[in-house]
């Protein structure tokens, strides 16, 4: 029984990680181009996560001691390394958590304002609030509450889609416009990442790692087919007028009934990915860069509402780059970790993962070009 929960656990973790913002910008981002191409296209980008979410975890495994993302870095690519991973996971980790802000602010805002009143910004602080006392507390209360909220978060797409399955129509879903092909790359790049967890699951699955690969794979694959329902719900009922955020378009369809529940689905998903986020920053600053505890975690919770107050960019412009940055740029340095990790890792891990230079050469090349379009793309 113990043993289950740490696995479930583990699985939860990383679930939580993956789902958050990103899903309410894939519907518009798969729209662009249409459902079955879009699909095919998460399926793929899927596939590649997976394999660097592997060669992270063997670097985890290879390694005596525990790390954030950040540390290997060091160990395995030096200072360099370090420096270049730190400013992808603190940029990306910011700018994701002021999107959370943003997208929380603003479900509970159509929610509570009919009926108490309140502004979007008072509705986005007084969630920081909440959620900064909680990023205070460690893993094992992460991973309870990752749990429970992985559950509902499966419950609650069910239900939207049932109250939206009336309005679905098979014309929406067959709309097929390549012009746009590379556009939802960065978003389903971000709505995908994850790597971050990975040293959390192996503290969770202690002297358990072996359980690792199964985690991983289970924790990838509930977010895809989450993404899938939810994308074909959305697109099937508002085609080319899905909006940015998903689920108010679908309100304006289906009723008010779907801003509640989608809401709801909402602050769960985005609220559970800004802890597991949270988390995996404080740790960096305070085990990697052995900054006071307290100050770790300040320096985690200041900023995202600072960026939230004055950025000035689209919900898809964020997501999007946060997602090239984060888990793009990012996976090109674990690449080069396992590597690395092959010939100077301590000891020996609990399973291996085996990737070949040309696949891992072309990953590499396909995030590159990712980064570069994005960039272009945003400024």
């Amino acid at each position: 029984m113990k043993l289950n929960k740490q696995f479930w656990g583990a699985v939860a973790i990383l679930v939580g990680t993956v789902i958050g913002a990103g899903i309410f910008g894939l519907p518009y981002a798969i729209s662009r181009i249409g459902f079955i191409p879009g699909i095919f296209y998460l399926l793929l980008l899927a596939g590649i996560v997976l394999v660097v979410n592997f060669c992270f975890t063997e670097v985890v495994l290879r390694t005596n001691g525990h790390y954030q993302m950040a540390g290997y870095a060091k160990k395995y690519l030096g200072n360099w390394g370090k420096i270049l991973l730190t400013l992808s996971l603190i940029l990306g980790i910011y700018s994701a958590s002021a999107a959370y802000l943003a997208g929380i602010g603003i479900f509970l805002f159509n929610i509570f304002q009919p009926v108490i009143g309140g502004s979007l910004i008072i509705y986005s602080v007084l969630f920081w609030i909440i959620i900064s006392i909680l990023i205070f507390w460690g893993v094992k209360f992460m991973a309870k509450l990752e749990l429970v909220m992985a559950i509902l978060l499966i419950l609650v797409v069910g239900v939207i889609f049932i109250f939206a399955f009336p309005h679905l129509n098979a014309n929406n879903l067959a709309t097929i416009d390549l012009s746009h092909w590379f556009f939802p790359f960065g978003i389903i790049l971000f709505a995908l990442g994850g790597a971050t967890a990975i040293p959390m699951m192996q503290q969770l699955l202690r002297k358990k790692e072996v359980l690792l690969k199964k985690a991983i794979i289970i924790g990838l694959i509930i977010p895809v087919l989450i993404y899938i329902i939810f994308s074909l719900t959305i697109i099937g009922v508002t085609g080319n007028n899905t909006s940015e955020e998903g689920i108010i378009g679908l309100a304006n369809i289906v009723g008010n009934k779907a801003l509640l529940i989608g809401g709801f689905f909402g602050i769960i998903s985005m609220a559970t990915s800004y802890l597991a986020l949270s988390f995996v920053l404080k740790e960096m600053f305070w085990r990697d860069y052995h900054l006071p505890y307290f100050y770790s975690w300040l320096l985690t919770i200041i900023v995202p509402p600072l960026i939230f107050l004055f950025a000035s960019q689209s919900f898809v412009k964020i997501l999007g780059f946060s997602g090239v940055v984060f888990s793009g740029f990012q996976g090109i340095l674990l690449i080069l970790m396992y590597y690395r990790a092959k010939k100077l890792g301590e000891r020996q891990p609990a399973w291996r993962f085996s990737l070949h230079p040309v696949v891992a050469v072309i990953i590499c090349l396909i995030f590159a070009t990712a980064l570069i379009y994005q960039l272009i793309y945003s400024f």
